[in-house]
């Protein structure tokens, strides 16, 4: 009897004193599959080993766990601590050591294997295939893929699926938002439409794409089985494929079907008045790749913004400011277009800008010039030399004194530029009134109205501040 009853004891407590145990959630594995080690013990102060890789397979994360049971009123609690990998290739996961209640306890090594994917076949209950709409493409250009999935009519038809795109270095997939779902006599047929575009050149070869079937589960949430319960689900493979990328000729950069223009916000602007250009590239193409015009117009100062792109249009926009008249130069782009196959170049047309003072400045110039030829005409030859080194310095010195007296003129008296101050709606416009006043206290506000209307900041001006600096300016001088 008492025998008896010390087996029994000593079977109610094995799950006290179990050693810790490795598992994981399957033997085998596709390439692509991620697989998990759970390492459990029995204790109430465990230490588990710290693990970055598994034989150089990289630890993606991690998770704890933790049951606390009584039998027979004794109290047991459980731990564990997963380790999700995906290895490449088949390996043994070695023995580790934790640390239970201050004593050693040490795992058995685990043997996985990586098994290559079968690819379906006509036939099938369920078949998966992909295909693109070329096999060779320029750098810049993209191609589709198509993936078809096709499931057997039948009475219990409803599986869920799941379709998984491999990942490809230097690759990229972009899923299309609709899917086509279609019939024929024996399958479901649903295709699956990717854009795939490359960031280099040369050969890619896009592996299996998987497609995991699970039937319809009667829990709330409707979803896959969870994990541990593998056997549930059905894995299928499509067939893989091989994809050439060309590099663009004659060192080109974009590729595709593109136009380009040149918009100004005024043809004719004032003196230290600010013109807005804004230049546009649009179409089809590989816009990230596009690099910023650096726009160099001599008697001028250019403020450039950084340039930005969506998926139909590329921009870059600048302010130029100038106290003469000026021409904006042509824009030009240089890419190799998609319908020809060859290098084109588009361009815009140069931009003659007017500026008001400058107009001024330049006719009375010329109409005083012109009068004093015709007064030298008649005067003796000897004396014409003279007369010219008089002129010259008369006419000089007065194109001097009006160019002086339009660069340092007030656009305003105190009171009419403390009015449009206060009347200035947006920073922009303000930015515009200051510009010409010419003031170095005025540096920093300018700079932060220029970033606040051409990079989107949020610097708050005060107008009561600056006409402070302007009255304080004044007074100085």
């Amino acid at each position: 009897m008492h025998k008896i009853l010390g087996s029994l004891l000593l079977l109610i407590s094995a799950p006290v004193l179990s050693l810790s145990t490795a598992s994981v959630n399957q033997s085998w594995f596709y390439p692509g599959d991620q697989v998990v080690l759970t390492i459990s013990s029995n204790g109430n102060n465990i230490i588990f080993p710290s693990i970055q890789a598994i034989e150089e397979n990289p630890v993606l994360y991690t998770s704890n766990a933790q049951k606390i049971s009584i039998i027979n009123n004794q109290r047991s609690r459980q731990s564990s601590k997963s380790f999700v990998i995906k290895p490449h290739e088949s390996l043994t996961i070695p023995a580790y050591t934790v640390m239970v209640d201050g004593s050693e306890q040490t795992t058995q090594p685990i043997e996985i294997t990586l098994k290559q994917p079968t690819q379906t076949k006509a036939g099938d209950d369920h078949i998966l295939e992909i295909e693109t709409n070329k096999q060779t493409m320029f750098l810049g250009d993209e191609l589709e893929l198509k993936v078809t999935f096709k499931e057997r009519k039948s009475p219990s038809m409803g599986d869920q699926v799941s379709i998984i795109m491999p990942e490809v270095k230097g690759l990229l997939f972009i899923k299309k938002p609709k899917s086509n779902q279609t019939t024929d006599e024996d399958y479901n047929i649903h295709t699956l439409i990717y854009r795939v575009s490359a960031d280099d050149f040369g050969n890619f070869t896009i592996p299996s794409v998987v497609a995991n079937i699970a039937k319809r589960s009667n829990n709330v949430f409707g979803g896959f089985s969870s994990l541990g319960q593998t056997d549930r689900i059905k894995k299928i493979h499509s067939n893989s494929l091989t994809l050439k990328v060309k590099p663009l000729p004659e060192a080109l950069r974009i590729f595709g079907n593109l136009k380009i223009k040149a918009n100004i916000d005024k043809a004719n602007i004032k003196q230290g008045q600010a013109l807005n250009l804004t230049i546009t590239i649009y179409g089809q193409g590989n816009f990230e790749d596009i690099e910023k015009y650096h726009l160099d117009i001599e008697n001028t100062t250019v403020y450039s913004d950084e340039s930005e792109f969506s998926y139909n249009q590329w921009q870059q926009k600048f302010a130029i400011v100038a106290d003469q008249n000026f021409t904006i130069p042509s824009f030009t782009l240089d890419y190799f277009d998609k319908n020809t196959q060859r290098k084109k170049s588009v361009t815009t047309q140069s931009i003659d800008v007017q500026v008001e003072g400058a107009q001024a400045v330049q006719k009375i110039a010329n109409k005083t010039v012109k009068k004093t030829v015709n007064m030298a005409g008649n005067l003796p030859a000897n004396n014409l030399k003279y007369i010219y080194l008089l002129l010259g310095v008369v006419i000089g010195g007065l194109i001097s004194t009006l160019l002086i007296w339009f660069k340092h003129k007030k656009p305003n008296t105190d009171k009419n530029l403390t009015n449009q101050i206060k009347l200035a709606r947006g920073d922009k416009a303000l930015f515009n009134l200051l510009l010409p006043l010419n003031m170095a206290e005025l540096a920093e506000i300018l700079q932060q109205l220029e970033a606040n209307i051409y990079k989107n900041a949020q610097h708050k001006i005060r107008k009561k501040d600056i006409i402070n600096v302007i009255k304080s300016e004044r007074k100085t001088h």
